[in-house]
């Protein structure tokens, strides 16, 4: 079976939970609300895409524990493939823990990435990569992202960088990205100056597309030497945990319509918009009735 999108990356199960107010050392707070759901940059993205009708794969690394089998499980029941997923019995697959405050929407996330081993370029097999449009990776697993960003570029698959933080590794895949998303912690924490001077200073390390998320003020970008400025859409944020991962799966979908850079932003922002009325990064993820509907607001 050939899937449109191949998604390289990693995975984990969420645990949210809402508080009046982020507790202080040694104290106590009542969850007001709480969910479980399966979590990552790349999965959820997967999980955005699927719900928008595209046929997508994921690649990544749990165990058959009982946090593994949600993650595989909670794909599977959105419509994401996952044959292609390798598993390390008898480890801890990787778990988060996320607080969130009731009125700001602020998150503080606690994760693991467990005891199971990081995904390694042996253990795939980049054949699945032949008859997709777009790879989409995140640079957590970067020793295989790489080489399957390599291969990507040699069949001329669309890469495109989940760039969240700055990680060891990442100066060797993007210069073989495509379209570099990055977030405002990213080029924050590489130093890069500015927005204009971020867009600049990332475009100029090889991507042809780079645009940057701002949170609640929307994204900026760059393709062809323009610069683009795309304002959100009015939500009233519940929380943004999983955002940027809707985001990059609706962005990625309007590349796949052939729309401009600016449609893309704009299209891409409804969604992760939409997506912050609800708790989780996955119970919120809009139909593609509803992201139309936002766009005419």
């Amino acid at each position: 079976m050939s899937f449109e999108v191949v998604g390289i990356g990693h995975c984990t199960v969420d645990t949210l939970g809402k508080v009046g107010r982020y507790p202080e050392a040694d104290s106590k707070v009542e969850l007001s609300e709480f969910s479980m759901q399966g979590g990552g940059p790349v999965a959820t993205a997967l999980v955005a895409l699927a719900a928008l009708g595209v046929e997508v794969t994921f690649i990544g690394k749990v165990s058959n524990d009982d946090f593994g089998i949600f993650i595989r499980q909670g794909l599977r029941d959105a419509g994401v493939d996952t044959s292609a997923m390798i598993i390390e019995e008898g480890l801890v697959s990787p778990y988060s823990f996320i607080a969130i405050e009731n009125d700001s929407a602020k998150r503080t996330v606690f994760w693991t990435r467990g005891n199971v081993n990081g995904l390694q370029a042996g253990e795939l097999d980049f054949s699945i990569l032949d008859h997709a449009k777009v790879l989409h990776v995140d640079g957590i697993q970067m020793e295989a992202q790489v080489e399957a960003a390599k291969y990507a570029q040699a069949a001329g698959v669309h890469v495109v960088y989940d760039a969240g933080s700055p990680r060891e590794g990442m100066d060797e895949l993007i210069p073989l990205t495509n379209t570099l998303i990055a977030s405002e912690r990213f080029v924050a924490e590489m130093g890069t100056g500015a927005l204009a001077e971020s867009l600049k200073l990332l475009s100029a390390k090889g991507p042809d597309t780079v645009v940057i998320t701002i949170g609640e003020d929307g994204s900026v970008g760059m393709e062809d030497g323009e610069t683009y400025i795309v304002p959100p859409i009015p939500v009233k944020a519940v929380d943004t945990t999983g955002a940027g991962d809707v985001y990059h799966g609706a962005y990625i979908y309007g590349h796949l319509q052939g729309w401009k850079l600016r449609e893309r932003m704009r299209f891409a922002g409804a969604a992760a918009g939409l997506k912050c009325r609800s708790i989780g990064g996955r119970a919120g993820i809009p139909s593609l009735e509803e992201i139309q509907q936002a766009l005419t607001w």
